[in-house]
Formats: C-alpha cells, sequence, structure tokens
C-alpha cells in the first residue's frame, strides 16, 4: 500500500529541509537507516548527531534534478555543490507511514574528502 503522504513528496522535503539547514524536522523515522559510500548508521538520532555538522557545511547546496516514484519508494537524482566542486548523487528513499524508513545514498566519496 503507497504512503498516504507520496514517496516523492518526502524525498523533495527531505532536500527542501536539508537546504533550509533544519535536519531536525526531516520526517524520518526512529528505526530509520542511512546508507552511503560512508558506511551505514542506524537510528534516527545517531543519523542527526552525525549529519548535523554536514548540513550546516552545505545548506542551501543541494539541487534536484528529477525524481521518479513508484508505490513506497523514490529516487531522487540531485547535485551537491561542495568548496570543490559539484558532485552528482542519487538516493533511494523507502517511506512507512509518513516517515522515511531508508536513504540509500550513491555518490563519488573521495569528492567529498
Amino acid at each position: 500500500m503507497s504512503d498516504p503522504r507520496g514517496a516523492e513528496e518526502l524525498a523533495r522535503l527531505w532536500i527542501n529541509l536539508w537546504n533550509e539547514g533544519d535536519p531536525d524536522s526531516i520526517p524520518l523515522a526512529e528505526g530509520f537507516t542511512h546508507t552511503s559510500p560512508f558506511g551505514r548508521v542506524e537510528g534516527r538520532q545517531k543519523y542527526l548527531d552525525w549529519v548535523k555538522p554536514l548540513a550546516r557545511g552545505t545548506a542551501g547546496g543541494l539541487r534536484v534534478l528529477r525524481t521518479l516514484a513508484r508505490g513506497d519508494e523514490a529516487t531522487i537524482h540531485y547535485e551537491i555543490r561542495t568548496p570543490s566542486g559539484v558532485v552528482p548523487a542519487c538516493d533511494w528513499i523507502v517511506v512507512s507511514g509518513g516517515q522515511i524508513r531508508e536513504i540509500h545514498s550513491f555518490y563519488d566519496a573521495a569528492s567529498m574528502r
């Protein structure tokens, strides 16, 4: 069954809230997991503790290029603007009950160091 808020809406919301420098307002499930080239983080609070400094450094720096959604899953293709240039990224997002349950991020980690 599809999420009432819609996977695409939640995917865009997380990018918007990141750009506003407000990751605390991203609707993440308590059991949220994030997997990226840097590893896996389990738990909403653990993830927020890890990304808040990153969000402050790149707030306003994500630009959505396109999204694709079906049911409770969405893919969002975007650019991360960093001091050393633009890094293309793609996230696969799984939602449930109006919250983001999982994000799998794909990007060149070497360009993020």
